[in-house]
């Protein structure tokens, strides 16, 4: 089991124990900050991973049209830059400090986090 640091631009967002690893990866993850916090230091960031959780709930339980859920991210504007696919805002560094992009992770209850490498950044 790899142990990673996850990031987005330069704030640790948390440690991430990898569970299974394949084209994607997943894992759990101990979080930095307490994102359930009403006043979250780090707000958005918050935002992004109540919304990613609830997704993920949602296509668990076999809701098929995500575009409704993307749809009102979008409209309120709130997280679609943490969403955005065309960025290197998210990596992850292993324990040798060496860094690898990451596609926008997503977040699912109890503390599970899947993501994928970037295939233009590795």
């Amino acid at each position: 089991m790899k142990k990673l640091e996850l990031y987005w631009r330069d704030l640790n967002m948390g440690s991430i124990v990898e569970t299974n690893w394949d084209m994607r990866s997943s894992g759990n993850i101990s979080f930095k900050f307490d994102y359930l916090a009403e006043l979250s230091e780090n707000k958005h960031l918050a935002d992004f991973i109540k919304f990613s959780i609830k997704d993920s709930i949602l296509l668990d339980e076999g809701v098929q049209d995500d575009d409704l859920i993307f749809a009102q991210a979008e409209e309120e504007k709130k997280i679609l830059d943490l969403i955005v696919d065309t960025t290197t805002d998210w990596y992850i560094l292993d324990e040798k400090g060496e860094k690898s992009i990451i596609l926008c992770p997503i977040f699912h209850e109890d503390d599970q986090i899947t993501w994928m490498k970037d295939s233009d950044y590795f």
